[in-house]
């Protein structure tokens, strides 16, 4: 079997992980962790910082990837899902791993796990590991795939970790409630390290668990805050105040970011120089990505209430905007309602579409979605690339259109755009 399996192109392991191991997810990390063990990647010669949270923890990973690049650090991040391909997820100093580097951290894996089941986020959170150890790297950033404390990336035992947000999402496996889901996430933290709550009023379970760790607690607007509306902006820490050129992110994930290099100064120097040559330089695309021209495109991956609420605000602090226009598409799992609701009265017209996939929410309950809101539709379309085509036809120089309810929306718009597939199909 290994004998074929090194012949295998990136595409045709994605293909093998995704039909020969399990996806839904497996409770529990006993699995991984053995696999892991035998790859000796558990403990890692380089600090960590995990990210978890509702929303904005691509955001935080890409400001963290900027301050330490930016200060010279030898940086690997670890993101999910990706936007247009697999490789963004591995990153060694910004530069995606190449498809050669993957196929061969995919093999490690698939040897060393022998006959354990594994699902296909947890090979992939071990790959990238994997491909960690051949560098020398000073910091490794992990993003969470789902929750917290039964996520693959828990394997590690980070230094420092984020929660960026506690909201609503994914409620079948984290839980009804938002100490519920807060509980799942604060498995991140481990005993007697720093943590940075990057929101206001975290739920009492996250408290309880910060409190029962003795892990050292950062909070938003209690140890350090953030202000200012105009180009630059500032953060207040309690030795000190920085004013910075404001990012392309939201604050909140950039002010946590600085954060966690404040705290971990000891071990990886980087000064206010460093922290504010790095703001400009985040770039993230698909998170509230703003395409300027005769008629402006805003790109968001919002798939749930809270960054769906994020996003209206951002369409309403935009100037000169005649008109607004919206492609809306989601997945099969999430809040339609919640997700639409929040733009109701700040976007103008609506070309709800269904993405080409399995797990996509269907045209009738989305179409529900939008008769229970009451909010009127004059079509519904095979997919978003052609609603975002009679968006772009309708829309006069000043409008904006916005493309969002998913990764898959805003990838396969940008996908067909990139590689001129532009084939446009009926309305239905």
């Amino acid at each position: 079997m290994y004998h074929s399996l090194r012949d295998f192109s990136l595409a045709e392991w994605l293909n093998y992980l995704e039909t020969s191991h399990p996806i839904e997810i497996q409770l529990g990390l006993s699995r991984v962790q053995e696999a892991a063990r035998r790859l000796n990647l558990l403990t890692p010669s380089c600090k960590v910082i995990t990210v978890a949270g509702t929303n904005g923890k691509g955001s935080t990973v890409a400001a963290l990837e900027s301050i330490y690049i930016t200060a010279g650090y030898q940086t690997g991040s670890y993101t999910s899902p990706h936007l247009l391909q697999f490789n963004e997820r591995v990153k060694v100093n910004a530069v995606m791993a190449s498809d050669e580097d993957l196929c061969s951290a995919f093999l490690a894996v698939e040897e060393a796990r022998r006959h354990t089941p594994l699902t296909y986020f947890e090979v992939v959170t071990l790959a990238a590991l994997w491909h960690f150890k051949k560098y020398n790297l000073d910091i490794i950033i992990l993003e969470v795939g789902l929750g917290g404390r039964q996520d693959a990336t828990n394997i590690i035992d980070a230094d420092l970790a984020i929660i960026t947000t506690i909201d609503f999402d994914h409620q079948q496996y984290l839980g009804n409630t938002l100490e519920e889901i807060g509980y799942e996430k604060a498995g991140i933290l481990r005993a007697g390290r720093e943590f940075i709550y990057a929101d206001h009023h975290p739920p009492i379970s996250v408290m309880n668990e910060a409190k029962k760790l003795g892990c050292r607690l950062y909070r938003l607007g209690h140890d350090y805050d953030i202000g200012g509306r105009t180009e630059n902006w500032f953060l207040c820490m309690k030795e000190k105040q920085m004013h910075l050129p404001r990012p392309k992110i939201q604050l909140k994930a950039a002010a946590s970011a600085i954060m966690a290099s404040n705290l971990l100064q000891a071990f990886l120097p980087v000064t206010d120089q460093h922290i504010g040559a790095a703001m400009p330089m985040i770039n993230i695309p698909g998170r509230l990505e703003f395409i300027p021209g005769k008629i402006d495109i805003i790109y968001d991956v919002s798939h749930n209430p809270q960054a769906a609420c994020l996003l209206a605000e951002y369409i309403k602090k935009l100037d000169n905007k005649k008109r607004v226009h919206a492609v809306f598409s989601a997945l099969n799992d999430k809040d339609l309602n919640g997700l639409i609701r929040p733009l109701k009265n700040v976007i103008h017209y609506w070309y709800p579409a269904q993405i080409k996939l399995k797990r996509a929410a269907s045209r009738q309950a989305i179409l529900l979605a939008f008769e229970e809101l009451d909010i009127f539709v004059e079509a519904f379309y095979a997919d978003p690339l052609n609603a975002f085509f009679s968006a772009k036809e309708r829309a006069e120089d000043g409008d904006l259109v916005v493309v969002y309810g998913s990764f898959y929306t805003v990838s396969q718009i940008r996908d067909a755009l990139q590689s001129n597939s532009v084939e446009q199909e009926e309305i239905i």
